[in-house]
């Protein structure tokens, strides 16, 4: 299954746009030969303003493609799994932040997204 697959979820560019913010990262994920290769990702979070936090990602095509050559045969269900796992772990903190490309101060308030 290509969730099985999926190591770590990196944040690395989050932009405020008022109540929403701009992100990108990437994933890792563990190929069929063993190497980790990174996904790139962009998305749009909301931070908490009539129903909740939320969080969309998405990937290119050739990501996709890559995904299905190199990790595991996947069908479009499989993909949007996946992409869903990514989201959750956004929504409940479960990525790495690279703090030296985000910088808070730069920022408006992040506590919405659960960041400091």
């Amino acid at each position: 299954m290509l969730l099985d697959h999926l190591e770590q979820v990196y944040l690395t560019s989050l932009e405020g746009l008022g109540s929403s913010y701009r992100m990108k990262g990437y994933f890792t994920m563990q190929t069929k030969s063993g190497e980790a290769v990174k996904v790139p990702f962009e998305g749009v979070a909301f931070g908490g303003n009539y129903g909740g936090h939320n969080v969309n990602v998405n990937i290119s095509d050739e990501e996709r493609s890559l995904l299905s050559r190199d990790v595991e045969d996947s069908t479009a269900e499989q993909i949007e799994d996946l992409l869903s796992e990514i989201q959750r772990r956004l929504l409940n903190n479960e990525m790495i932040v690279d703090y030296d490309k985000i910088k808070p101060e730069e920022h408006e308030n992040l506590d919405g997204l659960g960041l400091p």
